[in-house]
């Protein structure tokens, strides 16, 4: 029998078994999962309703404060830096309370009488509580939001509330059921401190969150999902926020039902063996992978990457894709996972950068400065054939650029010794995706590293008051201080490009400019260009 005719006729009596489990087990899963479903909503509910309660008492009670400091001396007399430190005392969720004159300038704190003053922020004129950060401390050098209330003379009463004490009531370990648990703005919805993966419905807008609500449907990670929101009643301009996958939400733990999960499978499993042999042998990932490379269904694209002073093309990035015969075009993700498990990785990137001298060509003769890049990991730098193939790409791409991450490379010493010697033969090294691990100095300096790419997410934060918003200034900042170049990825809108040139970062990356196209795309895209074009050094 043809193996198609095999396969079809298997997956003819798995559907038919199929179909007739679910029928049974539908009907009779449908009668418990009426009273279960709003059991289970109603923990979630819970569970927000809980850590709003605890947010809410602290918050209420540093309010509390904040209203009776209308009477402290702002001459910070003895008296006064006693009252403070006695609240620190007593409110754990405190770490200092300050005093800042109508300038901006902090006078005294729990620490004492501050001679000189710090210049901080001047004080809003408004008598609503108000928060903003997160700030680094002076004097507990650590991570901590801002609660402040202006007094009638212009003054400003603030206090510390430290992120990890936020964190610790957001822990999301202490919860069951949960994808994440967040304190997000209540006017737009950006996460203030978040634990799991946020997500927010498709087709039921939330913010601004005036009442609680509760939501539920598909969300924009593809999932359905629950979701229950409330604002804090001390500061509304904060809301809690959890949500959970409905899958877990709507399993019902009874005896009939795990008796008829565990029928269903004994009858699912027996006919399903077939077919899982047939897939293990004919139809897992691995084989279609293997047999995509015999049958070359794997193709470069390249990522334009732009000098934003002069619109034109300075290089690309280097990406792979799979035209599979019937899923269609599958990016990296699909199968870069199990190319590195099963060692396929070399034999694919390899194809990559030979694919791409010989595709560049047209491309670099008429600019042979034009930067190319490839994304290599720590096993392909351990692999003799692939350093081999990048040298030899070497002689026809002069400025030839290996794209390292974070996590998986830079924590292997080991590798430190290959990338001297890719150096010293010209080819330069960067950081993809740099802020997202755990590189500090000790890296940069350390390893070979000419260049520094900011990560998508950072890019994404421009003109957004969140936690990742001042984390991207620092990194321009330090690669300024080190030398480094820097490319920001992720590019897609002009606020942002505006943004980044201003701050010197000129090679920017993203859909602002293209998305990674096909060799002729590309070609086409450049032939638009003058004839003459840029080269980044």
């Amino acid at each position: 029998m043809p193996r198609a005719r095999l396969f079809a006729k298997q997956l003819k009596h798995i559907a038919f078994a199929w179909l007739a489990c679910t029928v049974v087990f539908g009907i009779l899963l449908a009668l418990l999962f009426v009273q279960h479903r709003d059991a289970e909503q109603l923990h979630i509910q819970n569970v927000a309703q809980k850590v709003h309660f605890e947010l809410n008492a602290q918050l209420k009670e540093i309010d509390s404060f904040l209203r009776q400091a209308e009477s402290l001396d702002v001459t910070c007399p003895k008296e006064t830096l006693f009252r403070l430190r006695q609240q620190v005392f007593k409110n754990p969720a405190m770490s200092e309370v300050g005093i800042v004159d109508h300038n901006g300038q902090l006078l005294c704190n729990t620490y004492g009488v501050l001679n000189p003053p710090i210049q901080t922020t001047a004080p809003i004129k408004s008598k609503e509580l108000r928060y903003h950060g997160p700030v680094i401390s002076d004097y507990m050098e650590m991570s901590a939001f801002v609660l402040a209330r202006t007094r009638q003379d212009g003054y400003e009463v603030n206090v510390l509330l430290p992120s990890d004490w936020l964190r610790h009531t957001l822990d999301l370990q202490q919860y069951s059921k949960l994808d994440f648990i967040a304190l997000v703005d209540s006017q737009t919805g950006v996460p203030i401190l978040l634990q799991g993966n946020y997500s927010l419905p498709l087709h039921q807008p939330l913010f601004p969150i005036e009442l609680s609500l509760q939501a539920h449907g598909e969300f924009d990670d593809g999932m359905n999902k629950y979701l229950f929101a409330k604002p804090l009643a001390s500061l509304p301009k904060l809301s809690v926020v959890a949500s959970s996958n409905s899958n877990p939400i709507f399993t019902i733990r009874s005896t009939p039902f795990v008796a008829l999960v565990v029928a269903y499978l004994i009858v699912w499993v027996l006919l399903s063996y077939l077919l899982y042999f047939i897939e293990k042998r004919q139809l897992s990932l691995k084989y279609q992978l293997k047999h995509a490379i015999s049958q070359r269904q794997l193709f470069n694209v390249y990522q334009p990457l732009i000098d934003a002073k002069t619109q034109k093309i300075v290089g690309v990035e280097v990406l792979i894709r799979w035209q599979h015969p019937s899923e269609g075009e599958l990016g990296p993700a699909y199968f870069i996972p199990e190319a590195e498990r099963s060692g396929a990785i070399v034999e694919i990137s390899i194809a990559q950068v030979q694919n791409a001298v010989q595709e560049l060509a047209p491309l670099l003769a008429l600019n042979p400065q034009l930067k190319v890049s490839f994304n290599v990991n720590g096993q392909l730098l351990s692999c003799a054939s692939y350093l081999a193939a990048l040298e030899q790409a070497k002689q026809h791409i002069r400025s030839l650029t290996i794209e390292l991450t974070e996590r998986d490379v830079l924590s292997q010493a080991q590798v430190k010794h290959t990338l001297e010697q890719l150096v010293a033969l010209g080819i330069e090294v960067a950081v993809d995706d740099f802020g997202t691990g755990y590189s500090g100095l000790q890296y940069l300096q350390s390893f070979p590293i000419d260049l520094l790419k900011i990560d998508q997410s950072f890019v994404a934060s421009i003109g957004l008051d969140n936690l990742q918003s001042p984390v991207l200034n620092a990194v321009i900042e330090m690669a300024t201080k080190l030398n480094k170049k820097l490319i920001a990825e992720g590019v897609e809108t002009a606020y942002q490009a505006d943004y980044l040139l201003k701050q010197g970062v000129e090679v920017h990356q993203g859909w602002l400019y293209a998305k990674a196209l096909a060799i002729e795309a590309l070609i086409v895209m450049v032939q638009r260009e003058p004839s003459t074009l840029p080269s980044y050094s």
